[in-house]
């Protein structure tokens, strides 16, 4: 088996909600036709999780989000950085393959991003949503009560606190979750009547969002990116490991990209 034929597996998943010929679902670099001795899957491939995959005998890594810190990993300036060009030396030197698994998984039902982030949290069945978002209800809880079981499941990857924007005694009904950095907190109010919006530190603007969360008396609940994604991702090498079997197939884990530090 080969990588390209990973990436072949992975198309044959879509729904028709991915442009092929415009996508970020691309080889980031290495040999699509190399026989594969392994895959490791992970949020983001990091160098130090690049060089884990390799020591458990991987040459192919999939990951969701982009290798060389631009989405398109496109942008030649970041190899103006030693340690930049010297991840990618490290790449071409060791034979590995990494594949981005974006587009596709950010819309599979079930298993991608969008159901994988509710189950995480334990949200139970989705009542409305469609694409990225997804609704659930909530009803007897409040803003702060819902902060807390949300903080309750995130400390398993490392963040043990969120922030919550707005009304803290708030009664809410109506949560909203997006997918990953596509958390539009206006979006959650006017398409989907959000009472309580759950979004990403990468997809929701403190300076506009958070104020609005303040006046409007509609709270949020802020996590990290990579928190709201990684469960998904080991969804995903838990699909690749039943469907190709004749490889081995390891979850490389990960946390929280920050670490909250008090004085």
């Amino acid at each position: 088996m080969t990588a390209n034929d990973v990436r072949e597996h992975l198309k044959s998943l879509d729904g028709g909600w991915v442009d092929w010929d415009n996508t970020v679902d691309t080889f980031k670099i290495g040999d699509p036709d190399v026989e594969l001795t392994g895959i490791a899957v992970g949020w983001m491939s990091y160098t130090e999780s690049l060089r884990r995959a390799h020591d458990l005998g991987c040459n192919l890594f999939v990951c969701h989000e982009p290798t060389f810190y631009n989405h398109h990993d496109t942008d030649e300036k970041v190899f103006l950085h030693a340690g930049v060009r010297a991840k990618r030396d490290w790449l071409e030197e060791s034979g590995m393959v990494v594949l981005r698994c974006h587009d596709l998984w950010d819309q599979v039902l079930d298993i991608g991003i969008p159901d994988s982030w509710g189950q995480f949290l334990g949200l139970g069945d989705a009542i409305d949503g469609n694409g990225y978002y997804r609704v659930y209800d909530v009803t007897g809880e409040t803003a702060l009560s819902m902060a807390r079981k949300v903080a309750g499941e995130t400390r398993r990857l490392g963040q043990d606190a969120v922030h919550l924007l707005g009304d803290a005694d708030a009664a809410v009904t109506r949560a909203v979750i997006g997918t990953g950095a596509i958390t539009p907190y206006v979006h959650f109010i006017e398409e989907f009547g959000a009472d309580l919006a759950i979004c990403s530190d990468d997809g929701f603007t403190y300076w506009r969002d958070g104020a609005m969360a303040i006046d409007l008396g509609v709270p949020a609940i802020v996590v990290n990116h990579a928190v709201t994604e990684i469960y998904g991702l080991q969804l995903l090498a838990e699909h690749l490991e039943a469907a190709l079997p004749d490889v081995p197939v390891h979850f490389i884990e990960q946390q929280c990209m920050f670490r909250a530090v008090t004085a």
